[in-house]
């Protein structure tokens, strides 16, 4: 749950317009007796109209060129897009919201709740690339959260073995791809995704070393 003042702050944008679109029922949200407005988690998917999230292909390839991998097979045309993209975030306010954006369609995210132990558990199952909160360099304790990136092949069982089930704000957050290995650009993407003044401060952190 989210106050709409630290929402704004995340998103970029005015506690005005946060408000109307609480009020607008375009942001999940309820009203507490004494009349506030609290955001549900599910607001943090939220991004504004004009936002233009890259294609699977090319969220990755940014991703792996701000890791620093030497990509081949990269023709002239991608190339000096992933250059303008690069620089974009280079001159962002807040460079993580502005990665989080343009990698959007990385993967698909599922959120699921399961009980402490178990997710304790789930951080040493080797079919999830741990990444976002407690994962190595992201900054953050993991507590009783889990998230990383899973094989399509695998979800299946996950949820069989681990029991879980989906809820909006659930302690388990795994994001469905094929990926050999995050790296610190997707930690930080993943961060971000969170929406949240200290993940975001963490994911800038990251970015910084990367840019």
């Amino acid at each position: 749950m989210q106050r709409v003042s630290e929402f704004a702050k995340a998103k970029g944008i005015s506690r005005g317009r946060a408000y109307r679109l609480a009020n607008s029922g375009a942001l999940p949200a309820f009203r507490l007796s004494d009349g506030s407005i609290i955001l549900e988690d599910a607001a943090v998917e939220w991004r504004p109209r004009n936002a233009r999230p890259l294609s699977y292909r090319m969220a990755w390839l940014l991703l792996g060129i701000l890791n620093g991998e030497n990509l081949a097979g990269i023709r002239d045309a991608e190339r000096a897009r992933l250059k303008r993209h690069i620089q974009e975030l280079r001159d962002a306010e807040s460079p993580a919201r502005v990665l989080a954006t343009k990698v959007s369609a990385r993967a698909g995210l599922q959120v699921f709740f399961a009980h402490p132990e178990d997710a304790r558990e789930m951080r040493s199952d080797d079919r999830i690339l741990l990444s976002g909160v407690g994962a190595p360099g992201s900054g953050m304790m993991a507590g009783d959260v889990v998230e990383g990136y899973v094989a399509p092949s695998a979800i299946k069982d996950l949820k069989s073995d681990y029991l879980l089930h989906e809820q909006v704000d659930g302690n388990v957050r795994l994001r469905i791809a094929e990926v050999l290995t995050p790296g610190r650009a997707a930690i930080a993407a993943d961060l971000a995704d969170w929406g949240r003044a200290r993940e975001m401060r963490e994911a800038n952190r990251i970015l910084d070393g990367l840019l």
